[in-house]
Protein backbone atom coordinates (compact mmCIF):
# COMPACT_ATOMS: atom_id res chain seq x y z
CA UNK A 1 0.00 0.00 0.00
CA UNK A 2 1.46 3.26 -1.01
CA UNK A 3 0.53 4.96 2.23
CA UNK A 4 1.95 2.05 4.23
CA UNK A 5 5.27 1.96 2.54
CA UNK A 6 5.33 5.68 2.77
CA UNK A 7 5.21 5.25 6.46
CA UNK A 8 8.96 5.26 6.83
CA UNK A 9 11.32 7.33 8.87
CA UNK A 10 10.87 10.24 6.51
CA UNK A 11 7.12 10.44 6.97
CA UNK A 12 5.78 13.34 8.98
CA UNK A 13 4.13 11.83 12.05
CA UNK A 14 0.63 12.87 13.09
CA UNK A 15 -0.93 13.32 16.52
CA UNK A 16 -2.55 10.29 17.99
CA UNK A 17 -6.01 11.60 18.71
CA UNK A 18 -6.69 13.77 15.69
CA UNK A 19 -5.39 12.34 12.43
CA UNK A 20 -8.16 9.85 11.79
CA UNK A 21 -10.86 12.36 12.73
CA UNK A 22 -9.27 14.99 10.49
CA UNK A 23 -9.76 12.92 7.33
CA UNK A 24 -13.26 12.06 6.22
CA UNK A 25 -12.90 9.29 3.70
CA UNK A 26 -14.62 6.09 2.66
CA UNK A 27 -13.46 2.59 3.52
CA UNK A 28 -12.88 1.06 0.11
CA UNK A 29 -13.66 -2.41 1.41
CA UNK A 30 -17.33 -1.43 1.40
CA UNK A 31 -17.16 -0.63 -2.32
CA UNK A 32 -15.72 -3.85 -3.71
CA UNK A 33 -17.52 -5.72 -6.45
CA UNK A 34 -18.17 -9.44 -6.06
CA UNK A 35 -15.23 -10.13 -8.37
CA UNK A 36 -12.93 -7.86 -6.38
CA UNK A 37 -14.03 -9.44 -3.11
CA UNK A 38 -13.23 -12.88 -4.52
CA UNK A 39 -9.82 -11.69 -5.73
CA UNK A 40 -9.07 -10.19 -2.31
CA UNK A 41 -10.04 -13.41 -0.57
CA UNK A 42 -7.87 -15.43 -2.97
CA UNK A 43 -4.93 -13.09 -2.36
CA UNK A 44 -5.39 -13.41 1.38
CA UNK A 45 -5.53 -17.22 1.22
CA UNK A 46 -2.40 -17.43 -0.94
CA UNK A 47 -0.33 -15.08 1.25
CA UNK A 48 1.62 -16.45 4.23
CA UNK A 49 0.57 -14.81 7.50
CA UNK A 50 -1.87 -12.32 5.93
CA UNK A 51 -3.27 -11.08 9.24
CA UNK A 52 -2.48 -10.58 12.90
CA UNK A 53 -0.52 -7.64 14.32
CA UNK A 54 1.07 -9.45 17.28
CA UNK A 55 2.82 -12.81 17.12
CA UNK A 56 5.08 -14.74 19.47
CA UNK A 57 7.97 -16.66 17.87
CA UNK A 58 9.68 -19.25 20.07
CA UNK A 59 12.72 -21.45 19.53
CA UNK A 60 14.65 -23.07 22.36
CA UNK A 61 15.13 -20.27 24.91
CA UNK A 62 14.65 -17.44 22.40
CA UNK A 63 11.32 -15.56 22.51
CA UNK A 64 10.45 -12.89 19.97
CA UNK A 65 7.28 -10.83 20.18
CA UNK A 66 6.68 -9.46 16.68
CA UNK A 67 4.43 -6.41 16.62
CA UNK A 68 3.15 -4.82 13.43
CA UNK A 69 3.02 -1.08 13.89
CA UNK A 70 1.40 1.82 12.12
CA UNK A 71 3.53 4.92 11.70
CA UNK A 72 0.48 7.18 11.73
CA UNK A 73 -1.32 8.40 14.82
CA UNK A 74 -4.85 7.24 15.63
CA UNK A 75 -6.95 7.34 18.79
CA UNK A 76 -7.57 3.60 18.49
CA UNK A 77 -3.93 3.00 19.38
CA UNK A 78 -4.64 3.81 23.03
CA UNK A 79 -6.15 0.42 24.02
CA UNK A 80 -3.65 -1.37 21.77
CA UNK A 81 -0.73 0.21 23.58
CA UNK A 82 -2.24 -0.62 26.97
CA UNK A 83 -2.42 -4.29 26.00
CA UNK A 84 1.14 -4.30 24.65
CA UNK A 85 2.71 -2.49 27.61
CA UNK A 86 3.32 -5.65 29.73
CA UNK A 87 5.06 -7.28 26.76
CA UNK A 88 7.27 -4.23 26.28
CA UNK A 89 8.07 -4.04 29.98
CA UNK A 90 9.17 -7.69 30.05
CA UNK A 91 11.49 -7.37 27.04
CA UNK A 92 15.26 -7.48 27.37
CA UNK A 93 15.52 -5.39 24.22
CA UNK A 94 13.23 -3.77 21.66
CA UNK A 95 14.11 -3.61 17.96
CA UNK A 96 12.62 -0.84 15.82
CA UNK A 97 13.20 0.31 12.27
CA UNK A 98 14.70 3.47 13.74
CA UNK A 99 15.36 4.63 17.28
CA UNK A 100 15.61 8.29 18.37
CA UNK A 101 19.35 8.09 17.70
CA UNK A 102 18.86 7.18 14.04
CA UNK A 103 16.14 9.81 13.67
CA UNK A 104 18.56 12.46 14.93
CA UNK A 105 21.25 11.20 12.57
CA UNK A 106 18.82 11.39 9.67
CA UNK A 107 17.80 14.95 10.48
CA UNK A 108 21.43 16.00 10.73
CA UNK A 109 22.33 14.29 7.46
CA UNK A 110 19.51 16.05 5.61
CA UNK A 111 20.64 19.43 6.94
CA UNK A 112 24.26 18.78 5.97
CA UNK A 113 23.69 16.91 2.69
CA UNK A 114 20.74 18.45 0.84
CA UNK A 115 21.39 16.16 -2.12
CA UNK A 116 19.77 13.39 -0.07
CA UNK A 117 16.36 14.84 -0.86
CA UNK A 118 17.00 17.57 -3.45
CA UNK A 119 17.95 17.67 -7.11
CA UNK A 120 21.11 19.73 -6.76
CA UNK A 121 22.30 19.27 -10.35
CA UNK A 122 20.63 19.16 -13.72
CA UNK A 123 16.98 19.80 -14.60
CA UNK A 124 14.23 20.17 -12.02
CA UNK A 125 10.85 18.46 -12.08
CA UNK A 126 9.39 21.41 -13.99
CA UNK A 127 11.67 20.44 -16.87
CA UNK A 128 11.07 16.71 -16.56
CA UNK A 129 7.26 16.64 -16.56
CA UNK A 130 4.82 17.78 -19.20
CA UNK A 131 2.92 21.00 -18.33
CA UNK A 132 -0.30 19.24 -17.28
CA UNK A 133 1.55 16.86 -14.99
CA UNK A 134 3.55 19.66 -13.42
CA UNK A 135 0.39 21.68 -12.85
CA UNK A 136 -1.23 18.73 -11.08
CA UNK A 137 1.88 18.07 -9.01
CA UNK A 138 2.29 21.74 -8.15
CA UNK A 139 -1.29 22.00 -6.88
CA UNK A 140 -0.90 18.80 -4.85
CA UNK A 141 2.29 20.13 -3.28
CA UNK A 142 0.76 23.51 -2.44
CA UNK A 143 -2.21 21.76 -0.81
CA UNK A 144 0.36 20.17 1.50
CA UNK A 145 2.07 23.49 2.28
CA UNK A 146 4.99 22.75 -0.04
CA UNK A 147 5.80 25.75 -2.29
CA UNK A 148 5.99 24.90 -5.97
CA UNK A 149 9.58 26.05 -6.28
CA UNK A 150 10.57 23.62 -3.53
CA UNK A 151 8.53 20.76 -4.97
CA UNK A 152 10.36 21.20 -8.27
CA UNK A 153 13.69 20.56 -6.54
CA UNK A 154 12.80 17.45 -4.56
CA UNK A 155 14.05 14.02 -5.52
CA UNK A 156 11.03 12.29 -7.14
CA UNK A 157 10.97 9.41 -4.63
CA UNK A 158 10.99 11.84 -1.70
CA UNK A 159 8.21 13.95 -3.17
CA UNK A 160 6.19 10.75 -3.57
CA UNK A 161 6.42 10.31 0.19
CA UNK A 162 5.35 13.87 0.91
CA UNK A 163 2.42 13.71 -1.50
CA UNK A 164 1.13 10.54 0.12
CA UNK A 165 0.03 12.49 3.19
CA UNK A 166 -3.54 13.69 2.54
CA UNK A 167 -4.07 17.44 2.93
CA UNK A 168 -6.81 16.68 5.45
CA UNK A 169 -4.15 15.26 7.78
CA UNK A 170 -1.90 18.31 7.77
CA UNK A 171 -3.79 20.22 10.46
CA UNK A 172 -3.24 17.29 12.81
CA UNK A 173 0.50 17.12 12.36
CA UNK A 174 3.20 18.05 14.75
CA UNK A 175 3.02 16.48 18.15
CA UNK A 176 2.79 12.76 18.90
CA UNK A 177 3.04 9.85 16.62
CA UNK A 178 2.23 6.31 15.76
CA UNK A 179 2.81 3.11 17.68
CA UNK A 180 6.56 3.21 17.01
CA UNK A 181 6.97 6.52 18.80
CA UNK A 182 4.81 5.40 21.69
CA UNK A 183 7.09 2.40 22.08
CA UNK A 184 10.13 4.69 22.03
CA UNK A 185 8.63 6.79 24.79
CA UNK A 186 7.78 3.74 26.88
CA UNK A 187 11.29 2.34 26.51
CA UNK A 188 12.91 5.61 27.54
CA UNK A 189 10.65 5.93 30.58
CA UNK A 190 11.11 2.32 31.70
CA UNK A 191 14.74 1.74 30.83
CA UNK A 192 14.20 -0.89 28.14
CA UNK A 193 17.11 -0.88 25.63
CA UNK A 194 16.27 0.07 22.06
CA UNK A 195 18.15 -1.06 18.97
CA UNK A 196 17.66 -0.13 15.32
CA UNK A 197 17.33 -2.86 12.73
CA UNK A 198 19.17 -0.84 10.11
CA UNK A 199 21.33 2.27 9.60
CA UNK A 200 19.53 5.61 9.53
CA UNK A 201 20.00 6.13 5.78
CA UNK A 202 18.86 2.70 4.59
CA UNK A 203 15.55 3.78 3.07
CA UNK A 204 17.17 6.83 1.46
CA UNK A 205 19.89 4.67 -0.09
CA UNK A 206 17.43 2.10 -1.41
CA UNK A 207 15.14 4.62 -3.05
CA UNK A 208 17.86 6.88 -4.42
CA UNK A 209 19.47 3.86 -6.07
CA UNK A 210 16.34 3.27 -8.15
CA UNK A 211 16.55 4.45 -11.78
CA UNK A 212 15.32 8.00 -12.19
CA UNK A 213 12.54 6.91 -14.55
CA UNK A 214 11.30 4.50 -11.87
CA UNK A 215 11.28 7.31 -9.32
CA UNK A 216 9.25 9.47 -11.70
CA UNK A 217 6.75 6.62 -12.15
CA UNK A 218 6.44 6.25 -8.38
CA UNK A 219 5.80 9.98 -8.09
CA UNK A 220 3.12 9.86 -10.77
CA UNK A 221 1.45 6.98 -8.93
CA UNK A 222 1.22 9.16 -5.81
CA UNK A 223 -0.72 11.92 -7.58
CA UNK A 224 -4.27 11.39 -6.33
CA UNK A 225 -7.13 13.75 -5.66
CA UNK A 226 -7.59 14.93 -2.08
CA UNK A 227 -10.65 12.70 -1.66
CA UNK A 228 -8.94 9.67 -3.15
CA UNK A 229 -6.00 10.25 -0.84
CA UNK A 230 -8.30 10.47 2.19
CA UNK A 231 -10.12 7.30 1.13
CA UNK A 232 -6.80 5.50 0.92
CA UNK A 233 -5.77 6.64 4.39
CA UNK A 234 -9.07 5.64 6.01
CA UNK A 235 -8.92 2.22 4.34
CA UNK A 236 -5.32 1.77 5.45
CA UNK A 237 -6.06 2.56 9.08
CA UNK A 238 -9.23 0.48 9.22
CA UNK A 239 -7.40 -2.48 7.69
CA UNK A 240 -4.63 -2.09 10.25
CA UNK A 241 -6.97 -2.12 13.22
CA UNK A 242 -8.73 -5.14 11.73
CA UNK A 243 -5.23 -6.70 11.66
CA UNK A 244 -5.56 -7.29 7.90
CA UNK A 245 -2.20 -6.05 6.65
CA UNK A 246 -2.07 -8.21 3.51
CA UNK A 247 -5.54 -7.01 2.52
CA UNK A 248 -4.40 -3.44 3.11
CA UNK A 249 -1.61 -3.88 0.57
CA UNK A 250 -3.96 -5.41 -2.00
CA UNK A 251 -6.54 -2.66 -1.51
CA UNK A 252 -3.96 0.09 -1.94
CA UNK A 253 -2.94 -1.35 -5.28
CA UNK A 254 -6.56 -1.78 -6.33
CA UNK A 255 -7.29 1.81 -5.31
CA UNK A 256 -4.33 3.07 -7.34
CA UNK A 257 -5.56 1.19 -10.41
CA UNK A 258 -8.98 2.80 -10.02
CA UNK A 259 -7.93 6.41 -9.56
CA UNK A 260 -4.39 6.85 -10.90
CA UNK A 261 -3.68 8.18 -14.37
CA UNK A 262 -1.12 5.40 -14.80
CA UNK A 263 -1.90 2.22 -16.69
CA UNK A 264 -2.53 -1.03 -14.84
CA UNK A 265 0.86 -2.31 -15.97
CA UNK A 266 2.59 0.81 -14.65
CA UNK A 267 0.80 0.47 -11.31
CA UNK A 268 1.88 -3.17 -11.03
CA UNK A 269 5.48 -2.21 -11.79
CA UNK A 270 5.43 0.66 -9.30
CA UNK A 271 4.08 -1.54 -6.52
CA UNK A 272 6.56 -4.30 -7.28
CA UNK A 273 9.37 -1.76 -7.03
CA UNK A 274 8.04 -0.45 -3.75
CA UNK A 275 7.54 -3.94 -2.36
CA UNK A 276 11.03 -5.04 -3.36
CA UNK A 277 12.68 -1.84 -2.16
CA UNK A 278 10.87 -0.98 1.03
CA UNK A 279 9.78 -4.41 2.23
CA UNK A 280 11.57 -7.42 0.76
CA UNK A 281 15.16 -6.17 0.80
CA UNK A 282 14.86 -4.76 4.28
CA UNK A 283 13.10 -7.82 5.73
CA UNK A 284 15.90 -10.10 4.56
CA UNK A 285 18.58 -7.71 5.83
CA UNK A 286 16.96 -7.57 9.28
CA UNK A 287 16.80 -11.29 9.91
CA UNK A 288 20.42 -11.86 11.07
CA UNK A 289 19.85 -9.26 13.79
CA UNK A 290 16.49 -10.70 14.80
CA UNK A 291 17.57 -14.34 14.76
CA UNK A 292 20.48 -14.60 17.17
CA UNK A 293 20.93 -18.32 17.75
CA UNK A 294 23.12 -17.71 20.81
CA UNK A 295 20.58 -15.46 22.50
CA UNK A 296 18.27 -16.46 25.32
CA UNK A 297 16.77 -12.99 25.49
CA UNK A 298 13.12 -12.11 25.21
CA UNK A 299 12.91 -9.40 22.58
CA UNK A 300 10.27 -7.32 20.85
CA UNK A 301 10.50 -6.58 17.14
CA UNK A 302 8.16 -3.70 16.28
CA UNK A 303 8.05 -2.85 12.58
CA UNK A 304 5.48 -1.60 10.11
CA UNK A 305 2.68 -4.15 9.74
CA UNK A 306 3.31 -4.49 6.00
CA UNK A 307 6.60 -6.20 6.86
CA UNK A 308 4.80 -9.13 8.51
CA UNK A 309 3.00 -10.89 5.65
CA UNK A 310 4.23 -12.68 2.55
CA UNK A 311 6.83 -15.33 1.76
CA UNK A 312 9.58 -12.77 2.40
CA UNK A 313 7.81 -11.33 5.43
CA UNK A 314 9.28 -11.35 8.91
CA UNK A 315 6.87 -14.05 10.12
CA UNK A 316 7.54 -16.47 7.27
CA UNK A 317 11.28 -15.91 7.69
CA UNK A 318 11.03 -16.80 11.37
CA UNK A 319 9.01 -19.91 10.59
CA UNK A 320 11.62 -20.92 8.03
CA UNK A 321 14.31 -20.53 10.68
CA UNK A 322 12.56 -23.07 12.88
CA UNK A 323 10.56 -20.82 15.18
CA UNK A 324 7.10 -21.80 16.40
CA UNK A 325 4.67 -18.93 15.86
CA UNK A 326 1.44 -18.22 17.72
CA UNK A 327 -0.84 -15.23 17.32
CA UNK A 328 -1.19 -13.04 20.41
CA UNK A 329 -3.65 -10.46 21.70
CA UNK A 330 -3.33 -7.07 20.04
Amino acid sequence: MIARLIATATLLICPLSTLYAACEGSDLRNQLSATEQAELQAFDLSTPYPSGNHWLAEKDQHRINVVGTVHLGDARLGPVFDRLSPVLAAADRIYLEMTPQEEAQLQQAISERPELILLTKGPTLIDLLDPEEWEQLSKAAQARNIPSFMAAKFQPWYLSILLSVPPCALSAMGEGGGLDHQIMGFAAKNGVPLQALEPYDTVFSLFSSEPFDTQIAMMRASLLSDQDSADGLVTLLNSYFDQSHAAGWYLAKLHAKRVSALSEREIEEAFETLQATLLRQRNLAWMPRIIDTSSTDSIVVAVGAAHLHGSDGVLAQLQGAGYHLSQQEF
